[in-house]
């Protein structure tokens, strides 16, 4: 799911780089695009241990008066159990405001932990921002979510996907996020897919 996902950005970067004109023009004035990012926190603390942690975060595009304001960041991937591995790939891509239209796009804050003997916890979450043109607002939230595997020779694999919407001079507000999926017992397994899309 996360190639499909990558490998639709990648044309839409594309698509918009290749649409720009090769000669130097003057910048539109008034457009916001603000990005944070960071602050997430990859730590193996069991022995023998192994935690991997892949983060991106994109900004949006904002064009006059609109504002693109972009979030992502504050992950945390942590391997506590002895032989575990804590495996999270968090991407967040920003919206498109133009007019005076908002693309709020946030995501973020997402936990996978490893914490039982020899568990494996795996975690992929996606959050791309809506487009908003006019008076739109398309509000993209996504993130907050948390995957654990507490117990012995557990896993919990948890897959999250957040596509914001199209909003002209309207609201498109696609929220998403907040999930949990938790392999608690001895052994067990838990496995969670969560699709949101606006229109």
């Amino acid at each position: 799911m996360r190639s499909i996902i990558l490998a639709g950005c990648a044309i839409a970067a594309l698509a918009a780089v290749s649409s720009v004109p090769a000669k130097a023009d003057q910048l539109v004035s008034g457009g916001v695009a603000i990005t944070h990012g960071g602050g997430n926190v990859n730590v193996a603390k069991g022995k023998f241990s192994e935690a991997d942690q892949a983060v991106t975060t994109l900004g949006g595009i904002a064009s006059r008066h609109g504002r693109a304001i972009t979030y992502g960041g504050d992950n945390r991937n942590v391997a506590f159990g002895k032989n575990s591995f804590a495996g999270q790939d968090v991407t967040t891509v920003g919206g498109v405001a133009s007019g005076r239209g908002r693309a709020l796009t946030f995501g973020g804050d997402n936990r996978n932990i490893a914490r039982g003997f020899g568990s494996t916890a795996l975690q992929s979450v996606t959050t791309q921002g809506g487009t908003a043109s006019g008076h739109g607002l398309a509000l993209t939230r996504g993130g907050y979510n948390t995957n654990l595997a507490a117990g012995k020779f557990s896993e919990a694999d948890q897959q999250v996907l957040t596509l914001g919407g199209n909003a002209g001079r309207g609201k498109n507000l696609v929220f998403g996020g907040h999930n949990q999926n938790k392999a608690l017992g001895f052994g067990s397994s838990a496995s969670q897919q969560v699709i949101t899309a606006g229109q």
